[in-house]
């Protein structure tokens, strides 16, 4: 376990500087209205916010949220790696540093303290911190590096490390980056074509910000 962390400036959301990105990247998974692609795709205009998963996810509702999309728990984890980068709001995991279970034993202590003390009682719900505070601004693999040290932010980022059948994994990646980088590729692939139509199926879309 890493004995400190460092100490990096809050950000209110309002910026729009964070990039939520797992919930991001769960919300293009689940919803193929938001992805992007070459003008004259068709697309699937149904929406499914609905089926969002919470910041306290385990593994299996996290590993069905993305198998109902035809994504695997490989997948699922290295898409889980956009929280190398962007923000989160204190109320996201404020369950893991306040209540009658926390602090989260698998929470590192040092991230602990600081977390308690950027998103004190009655903080500005506006506020958001770093959801990498090792490398913030780097898209890199030191996600898993982070969860191997119990610096997972959310719950449902640190149980891919405590639950033993993503650790192997995490493991992989945490120690090599190309491993890493061509998983993603092959995830944030397969996340693209999801809910892409052909001929018939679908509105064949000349513009892509318009719904032909």
């Amino acid at each position: 376990m890493v004995t400190g962390v460092p100490n990096l400036p809050l950000h209110p959301a309002g910026r729009r500087r964070r990039h939520d990105s797992l919930h991001h990247f769960r919300r293009t998974s689940c919803n193929p209205t938001a992805q992007p692609g070459p003008a004259g795709r068709t697309k699937n205009s149904s929406s499914v916010d609905g089926r969002l998963a919470p910041p306290s996810s385990d593994l299996d509702q996290l590993t069905a949220l993305f198998a109902a999309n035809g994504l695997s728990q490989t997948d699922m984890i290295a898409l889980s790696a956009g929280h190398t980068v962007g923000f989160a709001h204190c109320g996201a995991f404020a369950g893991r540093i306040r209540g009658p279970s926390a602090p989260d034993p698998a929470l590192n202590r040092s991230l602990a303290a600081r977390l308690r003390a950027w998103c004190p009682d009655g903080v500005d719900p506006r506020v958001a911190v770093t959801m990498d505070v090792v490398t913030p601004l780097a898209f890199d693999n030191q996600y898993f590096r982070n969860l191997r040290d119990g610096m997972g932010l959310l719950a449902s980022d640190q149980v891919l490390y405590t639950d033993p059948r993503s650790r192997p994994t995490v493991d992989a990646w945490a120690q090599s980056s190309e491993a890493f980088g061509r998983a993603f590729v092959t995830a944030i692939t397969k996340m693209g074509r999801i809910g892409v139509k052909m001929g018939a199926q679908g509105n064949i879309r000349r513009n892509r910000a318009v719904l032909d």
